[in-house]
Parts: C-alpha cells; structure tokens; sequence
C-alpha cells in the first residue's frame, strides 16, 4: 500500500516552488538589463559624438581668434612697411623697402587664407553638432516609449518578487529548522530545483541508485537523504 508523504517534506516541497518562482522572476528582472544597456548605449555614442563634434568646434574657434589676431598683427607690420617705403628716398634703400612689404602683404594674404578655411570648418562642425543634436533629440524621443515599458515591466515583477518573497517567508516557517538548513545549503549550491523524489530505487534528477536501507528509512521518517551523484536532496514520495 503506497506510503504517505510526509508534512514535513510538503512544506518543504511548496517552499522549493516559491524559490522557483522567485529564481524566474529574478531571471526575468535580470533580462532586462541588456534591454536598458542597449538603449543607453545607443544614447551614449549619439551623445558622445555630439561631444567631440563640440569640442572640435571650440578648438578651431580658438584657433580662427588665433589666426584673426596674426591678421592683425601682419597688417600693422605691412602698414608700418608702406610708410617705410614711402619714406624711402635711395633706391637701394626703397628696394629693400619693397620688399619687406611685399613680404608682409603675402603674411597678411596667407593669414586671411588660413583664418577663412578655419572658419570653413567651424562653419561645418557646427551644422554637424547641429545634426547630432538633432539625432540625439530624436533617440530620446524614440526611446521614451521604450524606456517607459522597462520601468513599467521593471515596476511589476517587483511587486510580483515581493510578494513570491513574503509567501516564500510564510512557507519558510513551518519546515523543521534542520531540514530547512539542509535545503538552504544545497539550495545556494545549485541555485535551481534541488528537492526530488525517488523514482524508484534511484535519484529522480540523475537516476544514481539509492541504497534499500536509506530509501527504507526515507520512507517510514520522511527524511532527506543527499544523492551521491547530483548532490541533490531525496524524498520518498507517494
């Protein structure tokens, strides 16, 4: 005639399902990391070439006051040449007054050249911050739906863990206090189900036999026994 399950081993089983239950609310919490990593990600690059794109503009107007200052410069040096020049009577002397004018005209003409082509390309980095401004503004908007679900999911399962957590508190307190540490023990080792009933006269998570003697004594007392294959932990079930 088929032996009863012990009580002791039915609080023991509803506990394992609410740690089951837990570990698949946490696996389901966990999954949506990657989800928000992807989304950050995303944000992070368009935000980070915004950046360069920023600073790159900022280093060349730095550079177009640089060059607009060395205008000024080579302008007052051609200025004080023409006056020079002008002043000049020995042919020889207006000779070398010619040309350090002339000298000074070209570092007047390259330094305008150098200014507008620095301007040229504040003018680019600009319309391109513009453009990543642009493309972030619009991730953010594509991802505010997005975002607001993860929160809305993330909301729920942990109202749902809460309550696993309190019914599993509840069920924690009517298994035995030996047995309870026994199971909590090989429980954090496999960090899955860990509680099986023997099928037959071998293990039911890895079919290891189960000496006569143990499954005898499993039976009449309702203990545990460990399998000596899995590690797992034995019941004599109905």
């Amino acid at each position: 005639m088929p032996t009863a399950m012990h009580p002791d081993v039915k609080s023991l089983l509803a506990l394992q399902q609410d740690d089951l239950d837990i570990y698949a609310l946490e696996a389901k919490l966990d999954s949506l990391a990657p989800r928000l990593a992807a989304l950050e990600q995303e944000r992070s690059r368009a935000a980070e070439a915004l950046e360069r794109a920023r600073h790159a503009a900022e280093a060349e107007e730095a550079r177009h006051r640089e060059a607009k200052a060395r205008i000024e410069t080579h302008r007052q040096l051609a200025e004080r040449s023409q006056r020079q020049y002008e002043s000049v009577t020995n042919p020889r002397e207006a000779m070398a007054a010619m040309a350090q004018l002339d000298q000074t005209k070209r570092m007047v003409t390259e330094s305008e050249r150098d200014a507008d082509a620095i301007h040229a390309r504040i003018e680019q980095l600009r319309k391109q911050a513009a453009d990543l401004q642009h493309a972030l503004d619009e991730i953010a908007n594509t991802q505010a739906a997005a975002r607001t679900t993860l929160d809305a999911d993330r909301a729920a399962i942990e109202s749902e863990l809460t309550a696993a957590r309190a019914k599993r508190d509840e069920h924690a307190r009517v298994v035995p206090r030996s047995m309870l540490g026994t199971y909590e023990k090989v429980r954090r080792r496999r960090h899955a189900e860990s509680v099986f009933p023997l099928r037959g006269p071998s293990c039911g998570s890895c079919d290891t036999a189960v000496p006569t003697q143990r499954r005898a004594s499993m039976a009449s007392t309702g203990a545990l026994e460990m399998c000596e294959g899995c590690g797992a932990l034995l019941y004599a079930g109905e």
